[in-house]
Parts: structure tokens; C-alpha cells; sequence
């Protein structure tokens, strides 16, 4: 259960910016801090600060090594995550349609268990570092609608060179991280949309920390880092430092705001897929997804089931309100 409190203000410095404020108080604390000075086909100037926190059982691999899975023996972890994000970043249209963004963004991570204690501690801490990067966006987006798209064309790429980091396990390297999300969206008939769409990223480095690595599972619209959503598995189920990912939503509006809504997504996902030519093959990870939503003044109200015929496992997922 959670509370949230908004507070948007335009022309708070200038005739042309705007601040937004969001906090979330309940289980996990968090926040998202917006503000933005619009000088159009300039070079607008934007700041952006943001708080996540969560305590979820999650697969070994995003902190552990094969080594330390294969010694240990765990497959899952029960972790406390908190992640404290500030960025400061220009951006411009790019040939008019292109949001482009340039920026420095500074982020610390720690993780925590008490799954795998070492020396009778209460608990192990597993990352405890602040990570400095520059940062570059591309994004062109024409859906006309941001939850149900039912007509346009969405190209979303970002590109992240961790420079510098506190480096509290020893193992820092300066590596980067690139990927993409493009998404079409058609209407074969009137009241039913179709969306089609592929996701990619890899990690370019020899850095051997894996907690900014690839994490698929769960569903949402804006999830942190590099977690990627993902029919038929829970959040954080699926782990790599390179992932390929394929989807497709149908949407049939039968009433006005009223959807009925079927999904489906395949993805290999794994270390070095495009090294070792495995992003090409037959997908290793499969899930679907059958659902209903309603739009309203608060956003939409959706109940999804989702399954995967790997585990065989079926996953509700309910969304109240708009994505924060």
C-alpha cells in the first residue's frame, strides 16, 4: 500500500520551464523529481533526480558470479535494492522530430542480503557504490496513445559510459551499455490495434560487476536501470549482460476506454549473445499475456494473467493509476 503526493509548477524560474514532484510513501519509498527549461529547436536545459527502493526475491545471477552460484549452490537471492539517481542533460530536436539528450548522470547503488552471510555478519552487502556516467538519448515517439498505441511509431535509444565508480567491491573498469526499444503501431480494423516491436542491449567492457546488467521479468512502463519487462516471468527472473527481445500487443477496444488485450514476447537473453552468434537462434524464453483494462482520469486499471511454457508458471500482474 502506498500514498502519492504530486506538485507540478510551470513558470517557476521562467516563462518557459517547468518542475514536477512526485513521492510515493508506503512499502517503497521513492520519488521523481523533474525540471526542464524548453527553448525549443535550442538546446534545452534539464535537471532530474529520482529514489527507488525495493526488498524482492530475485535470481542469483544479477549479483552473483558463476563461480559464486556454483559454490554456493542458490539460485535466488532475498535482497534489498536502493537505487539514488541525479542527472543533468541538454537536449535538442534532432532534424525536428528527434528528441536528442546529452548529459552526466550520477548514481548510487546498494544492495543488500541476508540470504548469504559470510563471517556470521547479519547481513552481506553486496554493492555499495556511486557510479558516475555521461549519457546520450535518441527518442522519436508518434504513439497516440502511451499505454494502448493504436496508431504510430516509437524509437527509443540510450547510451551509457560509466566512467568512474567508488568501486566498493574492487572490480570497477570503465564499460558502457547501449539499448534500444522500437515499437510500430497499426489499426487492420476499426476498435483493433496491432503493435509490433523489438528490444535490444549489450554491455561493452570487461567490467565484471553484473548489478547494471540486463534483468527481464514483470510487468511496467518505467521500470529503473536495466530492467526490462517480460510476459510469463516475475521481475528480475532473466539475467545477462546482452539481450534481444521481440513482442507483440493486440488490443481490441470494444468499448469506448475499454480493452481487451492479448500479448506475447520471445527473447534469448545470456553473456555476450552477439559474440558467440546465440542472439540469432530459436528464443531460449517465451511468455504470454491475456488481459482487460480501462482508462480513466487516474489512469488505466488493468488486471493481466501471464504464463511461460519454460516454467509453467502463471503470474497476475494488476495496475491501478498511472505508471510511477
Amino acid at each position: 500500500s502506498a500514498a502519492l503526493l504530486n506538485l507540478t509548477k510551470k513558470r517557476l524560474l521562467f516563462s518557459n520551464d517547468a518542475l514536477s514532484l512526485d513521492v510515493i510513501l508506503g512499502d517503497n519509498v521513492r520519488y521523481n523529481f523533474d525540471y526542464f527549461l524548453d527553448k525549443g529547436f535550442y538546446w534545452s536545459i534539464g535537471l532530474r533526480s529520482r529514489y527507488n527502493e525495493f526488498h524482492k526475491n530475485i535470481i542469483a545471477g544479477l549479483i552473483l558470479s558463476p563461480d559464486q552460484i556454483e559454490q554456493t549452490g542458490l539460485n535466488k537471492l532475498d535482497i534489498e535494492l536502493s537505487d539514488w539517481t541525479h542527472q543533468f542533460f541538454l537536449q535538442t530536436l534532432f532534424r525536428r522530430d528527434f528528441a536528442l539528450s546529452l548529459g552526466l548522470e550520477q548514481k548510487h547503488l546498494k544492495i543488500i542480503s541476508e540470504t548469504f552471510v559470510e563471517d556470521q555478519d547479519k547481513e552481506t552487502t553486496f554493492e555499495n557504490s556511486d557510479f558516475l556516467s555521461a549519457f546520450g538519448q535518441l527518442k522519436f515517439d508518434t504513439f497516440d496513445n502511451k499505454y494502448f498505441p493504436g496508431k504510430g511509431f516509437l524509437f527509443d535509444g540510450d547510451f551509457h559510459w560509466y566512467l568512474s565508480s567508488s568501486d566498493f567491491n574492487n572490480n570497477f573498469s570503465p564499460f558502457s551499455i547501449a539499448k534500444a526499444n522500437i515499437g510500430y503501431a497499426f489499426k487492420p480494423a476499426t476498435n483493433f490495434s496491432v503493435t509490433l516491436g523489438s528490444q535490444g542491449g549489450f554491455k561493452i567492457g570487461e567490467d565484471s560487476n553484473n548489478s547494471l546488467n540486463f534483468a527481464l521479468g514483470g510487468y511496467g512502463n518505467d521500470l529503473i536501470n536495466n530492467f526490462i519487462p517480460f510476459w510469463g516471468y516475475d521481475f528480475i527472473s532473466i539475467t545477462g549482460n546482452s539481450f534481444v527481445k521481440g513482442y507483440i500487443n493486440l488490443d481490441y477496444q470494444w468499448l469506448k476506454n475499454h480493452h481487451m488485450l492479448f500479448s506475447a514476447n520471445y527473447s534469448n537473453t545470456g553473456d555476450d549473445i552477439f559474440e558467440n552468434g546465440e542472439w540469432i537462434t530459436n528464443p531460449d524464453f517465451s511468455g504470454y499475456g491475456i488481459g482487460y483494462a480501462i482508462e480513466t482520469l487516474i489512469g488505466p486499471v488493468e488486471a493481466r494473467y501471464s504464463w511461460s511454457p519454460e516454467t509453467g508458471r502463471a503470474i497476475w500482474f494488476f495496475n491501478l493509476g498511472f505508471w510511477f
